[in-house]
């Protein structure tokens, strides 16, 4: 009796397990835009934030592609909701925005990421020869097999955005040193209606960036 009730319990719960996996969100079909999205920050280490005041943010958003060489420079909806968001997180990390000619402490910059592109790929075929189970072993001795070539067409869509802070206040050799660097991947990075989620969460994510200490 024993075993019999532990087989019909084992069934049971294997017939659990598949009702419940048949009604689990698939990982990759099912995942919404936000649960795309990818925000990685990072910083240097050895930066004292609260060392700055000021800041002066681009006054429009540099777009960079992978179908050119150069980047252009762009101010669309977007852009001026990207700018205005930034800002003012920056302002209540407590830095106060100036113009550059005022000679921030802090420049940001914003970038548009455009690695969007579509290729094609061929694959030339093989001939197979003598292995395990080469073609003998189905009774077609000394024959060999093939694959025939096709080719492959595949489109690659990735928009990212980066915003990046420079330190203006302490130059090395005439050069600027970044000190903090944000960059958004996923489904709806360019959507005008998720910009102010995004940056929320990355200034979310980075805590020390602020001019409190």
């Amino acid at each position: 009796m024993k075993k019999t009730l532990f087989l019909l319990s084992t069934a049971a719960a294997v017939v659990a397990m598949m009702s419940f996996s048949g009604c689990r969100k698939d990982p990759l079909k099912d995942m919404s835009n936000e649960e795309s999205r990818i925000y990685i920050t990072n910083h240097d280490s050895s930066t004292n934030f609260s060392s700055y005041s000021t800041f002066s943010i681009v006054d429009s958003v540099a777009v960079l592609s992978s179908r050119s060489d150069s980047a252009k420079k762009a101010l669309t909806d977007y852009d001026k909701k990207l700018i205005a968001s930034v800002t003012a997180s920056m302002q209540q990390r407590g830095y106060t925005l100036v113009n550059k000619a005022a000679k921030p402490d802090l420049g940001v910059n914003l970038t548009r990421i455009d690695n969007s592109f579509t290729n094609i790929s061929w694959n030339p075929g093989w001939w197979g020869g003598v292995g395990y189970w080469d073609p003998g072993y189905w009774g077609y001795p000394g024959g060999g097999w093939f694959w025939p070539s096709y080719y492959t067409v595949y489109q690659v869509n990735e928009r990212q955005t980066a915003i990046d802070v420079f330190d203006l206040k302490n130059p090395k050799d005439n050069k600027l040193t970044a000190v903090w660097n944000a960059l958004w991947r996923g489904s709806g990075v360019w959507d005008i209606n998720n910009v102010d989620t995004m940056v929320q969460t990355s200034f979310a994510q980075s805590p020390y960036l602020t001019k409190s200490n």
